[in-house]
């Protein structure tokens, strides 16, 4: 693997998605002899090198690791002084930015060929941050376990796009406390809702199709997507649901409509057999839905396994492998945004508990996971079919922060 990485993606995000504008745009809000946007790259490059707490910036910060990434003399914050700041951020700066890279992307033609199969596919999926029994504030979600303890968390639905690399998150939601009833939580289904008319008004056609699993097999979804222009992929699991029991019963009866074969090496195989019907009713009978009964028989050497699963759609085009594919981007974990959102990036660790600073810093996790991702799938050519790691070039990036020397960084040059 090649030295100068940390140059290299320094030089990448300030030139492609104006960082350094950006963050030198940036105001102090008071006399502190620290600037805001010393703190806001620190933050933003801690969490891009995908630093599990602020004890792990902290000792960043006295081990002097950030001086050769930063203009001389420039006067460094306590950790302390970063909690304060990011506790009173400039949430529609950091939302403008985050909107400013997502369209960079569209404009850069990132998914001119689509995501899977020439479609634009993104998924939504409500993400809890983090939660305690202790630590509360004024925009924490409640719940009451069997012994009658209060639990106090915060979640957010988070838009990403599903299929080819890289994988960026379009947005998120936080969803708010009491809004539905005044004893309860605001719903997933609300918040998403909420999210993809934004999503729309910022980025209109963002997708052709929103996938979304098993708590979102409702009318009201089906219908807020539809309405802006796009299609609905959702795992069903419910058996008792009308609409399950009505296409199970129509498929006994049936021949299976289409039958493939994939990963085929030697014993290893595996056969796809799809039922597919269209027009049945949800609820509101107004909507009319494909049903898609897929079973895997999955040959490995002597062993076989089988394993079933159904998915309701609007569309009535796309055929059942672009579906197939569509189901298994989004439920396969290893490549699964969200997933690596939770384990490699730590979202669900508390970094900070204020009302906006949960949200300040949810937002910096997710402009540091878009920027990596568009560096290790834009600038490293090979990076997937090569089979490389993201933690082993973050790993580089921070050897590197103490070797390098006599280098301006790019993002500061002009200040």
């Amino acid at each position: 693997m090649g030295k100068n990485c940390l140059k290299q993606i320094l030089t990448y995000i300030n030139k492609v998605y104006d960082v350094g504008e950006k963050i030198n745009s940036l105001k102090n809000k008071n006399k502190s002899p620290v600037k805001i946007a010393t703190i806001s790259f620190i933050v933003l490059f801690g969490f891009m090198l995908q630093i599990r707490s602020f004890n792990r910036l902290e000792r960043m910060l006295k081990k002097n690791k950030f001086k050769k990434v930063l203009p001389k003399k420039t006067k460094m914050p306590y950790i302390d002084a970063v909690r304060r700041s990011l506790s009173d951020f400039d949430l529609d700066w950091l939302k403008d930015f985050h909107s400013h890279i997502v369209k960079t992307t569209i404009e850069n033609k990132v998914f001119r060929n689509g995501t899977i199969d020439g479609l634009k596919v993104v998924a939504i999926d409500g993400t809890e941050l983090f939660e305690s029994t202790k630590k509360c504030c004024d925009k924490c979600l409640t719940r009451n376990d069997k012994n009658g303890t209060k639990h106090y968390f915060h979640t957010s639905i988070v838009c990403a796009t599903v299929g080819s690399d890289p994988h960026i998150i379009i947005g998120q939601e936080m969803l708010e406390p009491k809004k539905d009833s005044p004893d309860k939580n605001e719903g997933e289904i609300t918040g998403a809702k909420r999210l993809i008319k934004k999503l729309y008004k910022e980025f209109h056609h963002f997708a052709d199709i929103i996938v979304a699993d098993a708590l979102y097999c409702k009318s009201t979804w089906v219908k807020e997507v539809l309405s802006i222009g796009m299609n609905v992929v959702i795992r069903v699991k419910d058996e008792r649901l009308h609409i399950v029991k009505d296409a199970l019963a129509l498929f006994k009866f049936e021949e299976v409509n289409k039958e493939w074969i994939i990963k085929k090496r030697s014993k290893k195989y595996t056969i796809v057999k799809a039922w597919d019907e269209d027009n049945f009713e949800m609820p509101d009978s107004s909507i009319k839905v494909r049903f898609i009964k897929f079973i895997e028989e999955i040959h490995n050497e002597d062993k076989i396994e089988f394993k079933e699963a159904w998915i309701i759609t609007t569309d009535k085009f796309v055929s059942v492998e672009t579906l197939w594919k569509i189901m298994h981007n989004r439920w396969h974990i290893e490549n699964n945004a969200f997933h690596q959102l939770k384990t490699e990036w730590h979202l669900d660790h508390c970094f900070l508990h204020s009302p906006s600073g949960v949200e300040t810093v949810l937002m910096f996790i997710l402009i540091a996971f878009n920027l990596m991702q568009l560096y290790f799938f834009r600038c490293i050519r090979g990076f997937r079919k090569k089979r490389m790691l993201q933690i082993d070039f973050i790993e580089d990036i921070r050897d590197e922060m103490l070797l390098i020397n006599n280098w301006m960084n790019p993002i500061f040059e002009n200040t």
